[in-house]
């Protein structure tokens, strides 16, 4: 009966607006709408004084799986910004993807979000050696060191940098 569900009700992706992810999960929660915002834990520093604070992992998202009876209310949810699309239509999110989300964020592992920085990215180096040289990010080894494709003489080269090396095009 799960999986027939998943069919039926799969999970969307919601877009806030700034700083009000908080405001549209209480509401959509007060609807009966199952929702998912996945948070993680940042230093800030108010007044002198440090605090921990939750923020949104990804800001101005919401995950939702509303029902076929809930889902036309949900263009009218104060912060609201409509649903992620693709080809027109509410982008669905596989189930594996957001089990992921959820694993990574009770592990309780230091981690970092970086939007600008994804496989396949466009970049240029911007200290060291290959300074100004461009290349493509391949993939992000740890939070700190970024594998990035560097064409050269009609070659291929993969370079190992710091994260503070390259910035994105």
């Amino acid at each position: 009966m799960f999986e027939s569900e998943c069919r039926v009700n799969p999970w969307l992706v919601l877009r806030t607006k700034s700083h009000h992810e908080s405001v549209v999960e209480s509401v959509l929660q007060q609807k009966q709408v199952p929702t998912y915002l996945p948070k993680r834990a940042v230093v800030r520093c108010c007044q002198g004084r440090k605090r921990k604070v939750e923020v949104p992992l990804f800001p101005g998202y919401v995950f939702v799986r509303p029902s076929a009876s809930q889902y036309e209310g949900m263009r009218y949810i104060r912060g609201s910004c409509g649903f992620v699309l693709a080809s027109g239509r509410p982008a669905a999110l596989p189930e594996q993807d957001l089990d992921a989300v959820k694993m990574l964020v009770d592990s309780g592992a230091d981690f970092t979000v970086d939007p600008e920085l994804v496989a396949g990215t466009k970049v240029r180096i911007v200290s060291g050696a290959l300074s100004g040289v461009h290349g493509e990010l391949v993939r992000i080894k740890n939070q700190q060191i970024l594998v990035v494709n560097v064409d050269v003489v009609g070659s291929s080269v993969r370079v190992e940098l710091d994260r503070g090396a390259i910035e994105a095009l």
